[in-house]
């Protein structure tokens, strides 16, 4: 869908020939060209930009590459829809194409004249060219299909400024401005010139000539003349020489005065022409005027008085012309020449017609005898006045006339079209010159150009309620307000003030560089004088690459007839070196103006403090302002006058973004009354120590992104501190990437990479900012601005951090290359091409945009449900997700919500049974309250009255109690998938309808299931379920892998997978390994295969021998594999499963296999071999053998098959890692050979192997922390498996293998579901209390922020939200000694003194959450000391399962004899708390807890002993605590909690 244009501003016209525009009608539209800078500008009848000429593209490529110079003329052939063009000794003709659906016009042919053309005309296939050596004439044949030009002659006569060709005869009519001569040469029929040119001498200058169109069948010639005093005239040829014109009548502009009888008009000034203008209407063009009102009278369709319809039938019979004369107070006066075809000429006569006023805005002095009648016919005939361009009137401008009424002297007689000039503009603004760049207000209202040769102008956008259906006839929403030249162009520019304060930075070739302020008062085009901004003097080699203006009223500070009262202009060199100024103004209050210069003081002069390791020479790569484009709240608090937004971002030579914010408060508060400054006018010379405290307090640094890109060519930064670099390639390609100022060590800030194909050249950048504060990018390229947005994340497919969501193709409206682009308020975006600007509004259309605003606002109307402008398609791509969102679902299934789940789909289906049943075409769909994301109890549902009541208070007989029934059921389910795709519609698409049907049935198959498994068999089944039935409802197998998928290319286990499996998590694979209900899970898996059979793929795609433990139906399972790949061709290959078979030790059933293969060549071989006895070395090393042999012949399988056959299982699972690339197979083969896992022993020696030299570097450098903490699990190092969730990858890395290095790629950060693992397993062992104790609070703190702002991403605003409120940060705690004065007594039992294998001892500390994250430390039980981090974790809910995985005597031991430094973290608050302990302390530390009070002080007077002893090695024994806990270990000894049976 592309942008709606909502205005376009042509160029100004070139008036450099009396020629400079001209008419034509095409159907029944009306079309105005005229010559803008190089190129042909095509209006509508309204004025609107239709189409754009380039001149020089026309020509062939010799005289393209001349240096371009402006068209100079304009001359229209209706009868051959031919638009004739030149420039120089150049002549271009083009022909409109009505068949071509892109570009009406094409070039039709081209002349190129002796000498430079200075005005031509063309009639009837002769082209008469008025040159600077004289007049050449040319002919071609306007039927044939190849156009050949030739040129007749060429005569010498002064420079013709006006040439026209008579109509009727052969005449050549020309003048030259400034003459009282007019000239006449006659031709012949083959267009030879016949004798010497006539001279016609006038008494004053001749301002216009023309030839009277004769009637049908007239073969007359009448030449019209009007002098500088408006004196028409009228010449014809005598009778006895048709060569020879004479006189034949005039008419001045007394005729035309004497019928008005008024006086002078109040409040009008006589204009500088006391003489008027007059004006000759065209013939043909008054005919058909005529004709047109004559036959709406004859129909009725309008009524007239009987004098208007005999005067009209009078034009129409006697073929008379229409004089009109424009007197210089504002008033049209018409009067007839009739009789002027009628012999003899004593016959001709003129009449008065009527007189009628000019409207109130129309200037008499613009008005001149070059006006150009337009017809348009329709249903409605239109008449337009379109006015010629002149030196005082720049712009073209048109009135509709309408001629009964200018007949009867009305006042609406001539009107102006709804695109003249508009009360609210100071005069129409048009660039002559090619636009350079444009500059902004901070908040998009003021917009400002830079054309080339210094050529200003400026514009404000209003803010108007107008739908897209109304902007024709609307007023313009882009008012020109002023237009001046400068004699240097400026390098820097921006405004202020609604774009009435304009600064500009200048630097002469030969001069002192300046920053100026000048302002645009009301009613004038041009600005005051400037005002030269103080102490600003840069050094000769730096430049301003910097400069940015914000004023209070732009801020949105005080009220709206408030107007600008104070600003602050900042200003930063190329070397760092930055100024801040204060400006304060006085203006009147109703127009806004100044009442004198405004006051400029310096608040700031400083270098800002960039470290000078990262610059080059001392000189970052780039300085730019912060894009105040989108700012939603005050950028500085004018109360106080202080920056509240970061202003300048600074490029280094390495890539690092550094922002900066100033801090001029003090200054500005503490000499607002004073013209000193602190500091004065000499800049702070920063070495890069930090050596001067001044600089402390001038800039301040609010951030750093290192983004390792040292070839930066361009760079932008939003408001919202988005920042995109555009990189150049060795190669010479774009590489465009967008960085986040929020980093962390989870984050980078890389959110997109793209790089561009050769070619594609970015030329601009620039940001703004949607209503609900998210970032939009526009990205200009030579013909074309692609706006980026961000993605949402998704769970279902794969998206990128951003996108391009619509495409502004220019060369639908103009093949001029665009210079520059940029966003302005309310989300439009105005585009520079040449010396033209287009407008485009922030609505959508959807058919194929039409060049005008007037075509651009008949698109098709939007359907409801599809977003009307790019502020709701962004919140559709990337805001919050409806609560039925099957994303958002699907999360709150994997968090443990399902009767969340349950109730968003109850009232789902019950809002689309509503909206059905009351025939809505949208549904009405009630949001849940955000509490109930957070709430973990069921919603309560209203309960049955019981009927069964019983009396007596020790009755034997209870009634039984009433179960409540379950409304989510299959019935309710199989309704609402039909509901989907009804006549309600939903704001989803087709595929998320699908998924959403997908999460249903999940829902309640995990439902169904939900009492036979644990948490974790639930989550894979759901994420099966999902899988399974996405397939099934979509009915395709090509769905895009997860965003969250560890799945990568590195991560394929074979490229012989099936497409669409890849979007089946290795999230999954953890769970199900972390799962007590397996063979539930093995069931579920192969229910899902095709016939309920599972082949090695399917196993391989759900990780089914990943998860599932080695034993028998371990062993069971891969024999049903093998046993199904056998049967699945009819060819009963038997190598296609003897790799497992021989795996399994069953040799012998290999042998039978071999046996049902009778048409297999190698049967009678296989059989023969497999006959021996392999457990014998002479049989073993014949297998070798083979297996080498195969592995020459590339048949990989079946060499695996006979290293195992041979003995050698290590060199069979090294062909299936380095043949088959398939880890999976070579796992599941360890397993099946080595029993260490299924005896419960560490794993075996080939697995180990596997897992270290395979899947961990694997996982390393891919950064998949699902799977390499499914490897680390898997090891036995859990505390690593727990660690590597949260932690940075690279420092597990090195504590895994500190002496081999591991490449550690980009890890998987943006998954919640890593915190959920992270929940599940932190204090499932000791091993993982461990590991959990190792990780610092403010690691995990930063972890549980990064991946809220992933659920931010995923629009799963609530679960973001719930996750910050919810996260527990506890961590393995054991009581503190408390003091026996402060024990109370309580009903509760008393704590036991003495613990016992069996006995437990439970505290409930208060659960820390994001927002108490301070006082971790310190909100348990005994407040004066902080809890020491242990092994065991103990909590308000207490664990299903603690298993003890660690020798705690060994643990001890080894603890002991190599005693660690205690660490410390800090958290985001600032507390500590230790990371490690001592195992003997944290012995002697529980036992002091529960021993008599009378050991505690033996014990505590032992340990003050201790301490005055020389240190020495601990001993090597162990508390109490230890003892018991082995005890625990070695018996098997449960937890026991009463609290489990409720």
């Amino acid at each position: 869908m592309p942008l709606r244009l909502r205005q376009a501003v042509a160029g100004r016209p070139n008036l450099l020939s009396t020629r400079n525009v001209d008419v034509f009608a095409i159907g029944e539209r009306g079309y105005v060209a005229y010559p803008s800078g190089s190129n042909i500008t095509v209006l509508t009848s309204e004025l609107e930009l239709e189409d754009t000429l380039p001149f020089w593209t026309a020509l062939p490529h010799r005289a393209s590459a001349s240096i371009p110079s402006n068209v100079e003329g304009v001359c229209c052939s209706q009868e051959h829809n031919l638009i004739i063009a030149w420039s120089d000794v150049h002549v271009v003709f083009w022909q409109y194409i009505s068949t071509r659906k892109v570009g009406s016009w094409a070039v039709y042919s081209t002349i190129l004249a002796s000498s430079p053309v200075k005005s031509l005309d063309f009639r009837a296939g002769a082209l008469v060219l008025g040159t600077q050596n004289g007049i050449e004439y040319w002919r071609m044949d306007p039927q044939a299909e190849v156009v050949v030009w030739d040129r007749l002659w060429e005569r010498s006569y002064p420079a013709p400024t006006s040439i026209h060709l008579s109509p009727a005869s052969g005449h050549i009519a020309w003048f030259r401005e400034g003459q009282k001569s007019a000239y006449i040469l006659a031709t012949d029929r083959k267009g030879q010139a016949i004798g010497m040119a006539q001279e016609i001498r006038h008494p004053r200058e001749i301002s216009w000539i023309g030839w009277r169109k004769p009637s049908q069948g007239s073969s007359d010639s009448h030449l019209y003349t009007i002098t500088t005093n408006s004196v028409f005239r009228i010449y014809s040829p005598v009778l006895d020489d048709p060569l020879w014109f004479q006189l034949l009548s005039s008419l001045d502009h007394r005729a035309f005065s004497k019928s008005l009888r008024h006086a002078s008009a109040k409040g009008k000034e006589p204009e500088a022409n006391p003489f008027g203008s007059m004006w000759v209407w065209d013939a043909d063009v008054l005919r058909i005027a005529v004709q047109a009102e004559l036959n709406r009278i004859n129909d009725k369709q309008v009524s007239v008085s009987a004098q208007i319809t005999t005067i009209l039938q009078g034009l129409d019979s006697e073929e008379s012309d229409i004089i009109a004369w424009i007197s210089p107070d504002g008033y049209l006066v018409l009067r007839s020449v009739v009789n002027i075809e009628r012999k003899p000429p004593t016959l001709l006569k003129t009449l008065l017609l009527s007189s009628c006023q000019l409207p109130p805005l129309s200037s008499p002095s613009s008005w001149t005898s070059g006006i150009h009648l337009l017809p348009i016919p329709g249903s409605i005939p239109t008449l337009l006045a379109i006015i010629a361009p002149s030196k005082n009137h720049p712009s073209i401008t048109s009135y509709r006339l309408s001629l009964k009424d200018v007949l009867s002297s009305k006042l609406i007689g001539v009107k102006p079209t709804s695109r003249s000039l508009s009360a609210d503009e100071t005069g129409p603004v048009q660039l002559e010159h090619p636009l350079e760049k444009f500059a902004r207000t901070p908040n998009g209202r003021g917009l400002l150009a830079i054309g080339e040769n210094g050529e200003i102008g400026t514009w404000y956008k209003q803010q108007l309620s107008v739908r897209p259906g109304k902007w024709h006839v609307g007023p313009r929403t882009l008012v020109g307000k002023g237009h001046w030249n400068v004699p240097q162009a400026p390098q820097q520019a921006a405004l202020f003030a609604k774009g009435r304060a304009i600064v500009f930075y200048t630097k002469p070739p030969d001069g002192q560089a300046v920053i100026t302020l000048q302002h645009l008062d009301s009613g004038h085009m041009k600005p005051r004088e400037p005002v030269i901004l103080p102490h600003f003097q840069p050094s000769a080699d730096d430049d301003v690459k910097m400069l940015l203006a914000v004023s209070d009223i732009d801020d949105g500070y005080g009220g709206g007839s408030r107007r600008t009262q104070r600003a602050i202009i900042t200003a930063a060199t190329r070397n760092g070196e930055a100024w801040v100024w204060r400006v304060i103004s006085k203006v009147t209050p109703q127009e806004g103006d100044l009442e004198n210069q405004p006051t400029v003081q310096l608040v700031s002069h400083y270098r800002l403090p960039i470290d000078a390791d990262h610059t080059q020479g001392g000189k970052p790569k780039m300085i730019l302002p912060v894009d105040p484009m989108g700012w939603h709240q005050s950028v500085i608090d004018w109360s106080t006058d202080t920056a509240l937004q970061d202003m300048i971002l600074s490029v280094s030579t390495d890539g690092d973004l550094e922002f900066w914010t100033p801090k001029i408060g003090g200054h500005l508060v503490e000499h607002k009354s004073e013209n000193t400054v602190k500091h004065g006018d000499t800049a702070c010379q920063y070495d890069g120590a930090g050596s001067d405290d001044r600089v402390e307090e001038a800039w301040i640094k609010t951030g750093t992104v290192r983004t390792g890109r040292s070839n930066v060519v361009m760079a932008r930064c939003s408001s919202r501190k988005k920042t995109v670099l555009v990189c150049k390639l060795e190669d010479g390609r774009h590489e465009l990437t967008v960085w986040d100022s929020k980093v962390s060590e989870f984050s980078t800030g890389l959110e997109l990479t793209h790089i561009f194909e050769q070619g594609e050249t970015i030329q601009d950048l620039d940001w703004t900012t949607t209503s609900d504060l998210q970032s939009v990018l526009a990205v200009g390229f030579p013909h074309k601005v692609v706006l980026v947005c961000e993605q949402r994340m998704s769970y279902v497919e794969t998206t990128p951090g951003w996108a391009p969501f619509i495409t502004i193709d220019m060369k639908r409206y103009t093949p001029v290359p665009i210079s520059d682009s940029i966003w302005l308020a309310g989300g439009s975006l105005a585009v520079g091409t040449g010396n033209q600007i287009y407008l485009f509004s922030r609505f959508l259309g959807r058919d194929t945009p039409s060049p005008t605003p007037a075509g651009s606002i008949k698109s098709v109307t939007l359907d409801e449900e599809e977003p009307e402008d790019i502020f709701q398609l962004i919140a559709h791509r990337n805001g919050p997700l409806v609560d039925y969102h099957p994303v958002q679902l699907g999360q709150c299934l994997l968090w443990d919500k399902t009767d969340l789940v349950k109730s968003i789909l109850l009232e789902l289906s019950k809002s689309l049974k509503q909206s059905e049943e009351e025939g809505k075409k949208r549904i009405r769909f009630h949001r849940l309250d955000p509490s109930e994301f957070y709430s973990t109890k069921k919603r309560s549902k209203p309960t049955k009255a019981s009927s069964n009541k019983y009396d007596g208070l020790f009755d034997s007989i209870q009634p039984p109690p009433i179960e409540e029934e379950d409304e989510f059921t299959e019935r309710l389910v199989a309704e609402l998938i039909e509901r989907l795709n009804g006549k309600v519609a939903l704001p989803l698409s087709s595929a998320e309808k699908s998924f959403l049907a997908t999460m249903a049935q999940a829902t309640l198959e995990a439902e169904q299931q939900r009492r036979s498994l644990d948490v974790c068999g639930m989550r894979y089944l759901i994420s099966l379920r999902m899988y399974v039935n996405w397939d099934k409802l979509s009915n395709t197998t090509t769905i895009a892998p997860s965003a969250m998928s560890t799945n990568s290319s590195d991560f394929d286990q074979s490229s012989k997978e099936q497409k669409g499996t890849k979007h089946f998590s290795f999230r999954n694979v953890v769970w199900a390994s972390h799962s007590e209900s397996k063979e539930l899970l093995l069931s579920a898996s192969k229910a899902t295969c095709k016939d309920g059979k599972m082949l090695w793929e399917d196993a391989r795609r759900m990780g089914v021998f990943l998860w599932l433990k080695p034993g028998e139906v371990f062993k069971s399972q891969l024999e049903d594999i093998a046993r199904n790949r056998f049967m699945q061709d009819e060819n009963r290959d038997p190598t296609s499963c003897s790799l497992i078979f021989f795996a399994l030790g069953k040799k012998k059933v290999v042998h039978g296999l071999w046996r049902q293969a009778p048409g297999h060549k190698e049967q009678a071989l296989m059989l023969k071999f497999l006959a021996n006895d392999f457990d014998l070395d002479r049989w073993k090393t014949a297998a070798m053998k083979n297996a080498y042999a195969l592995l020459s012949k590339q048949r990989y399988d079946y060499a695996a098959a006979f290293f195992m056959l041979g003995g050698a299982p290590k060199d069979a699972i090294n062909v299936c890692l380095r043949h088959l690339n398939d880890w999976q197979l070579g796992i599941a083969l360890a397993r099946a050979v080595e029993p260490n896992e299924a005896e419960g022993k560490p794993v075996g020696p080939l697995m180990r192997w596997i897992l270290e030299d395979t899947v961990l570097p694997m996982a390393f450098a891919g950064g998949h922390r699902w799977l390499a903490s499914w490897a680390f699990w898997t090891l036995g190092r859990r505390d690593l498996a727990v660690k590597i969730l949260i932690s940075p990858m690279t420092d597990i890395a090195t504590e895994f293998s500190a002496d081999k290095a591991i490449d550690v790629g980009n890890p998987d950060n943006d998954d919640p579901s890593l915190l959920l693992m992270f929940r599940h397993l932190k204090s499932k062992s000791l091993q993982t209390a461990k590991g959990t104790s190792e990780i610092s609070n403010k690691l995990e703190y930063d972890f549980v922020l990064h991946n809220a702002r992933v659920f931010f991403r995923m629009g799963c605003h609530n679960l973001a939200l719930d996750l910050l409120r919810s996260w527990s940060f506890e961590r393995p705690f054991f009581p503190v000694k408390t003091n026996r004065n402060t024990r109370t007594q309580s009903i509760a039992p008393p704590t036991p003194t003495t613990i016992s294998p069996t006995s437990t001892i439970s505290t409930s500390p208060i659960r820390p959450t994001l927002f108490g994250l301070g006082t971790i430390t310190n909100s348990y039980i005994g407040q004066n000391k902080n809890r020491r981090p242990s092994f065991m974790l103990t909590g308000d809910k207490r664990r299903e399962s603690f298993f003890m995985d660690i020798d705690v005597l060994a643990e001890s031991s080894a603890n002991t004899s190599e005693t660690p430094t205690p660490h410390a973290s800090q958290t985001p608050n600032g507390a500590t708390t230790p990371e490690t302990q001592e195992p003997e302390e944290i012995t002697k530390n529980y036992e002091k807890e529960n021993i008599s009070e009378q050991e505690q002080q033996e014990d505590e007077k032992k340990e003050e002993d201790e301490e005055k002893v020389e240190r020495s090695p601990p001993p090597k024994k162990s508390g109490n605590l230890m003892k018991e806990l082995k005890q625990d270990v070695q018996q098997g000894a449960m937890e026991f909690n009463m609290d489990n049976f409720f």
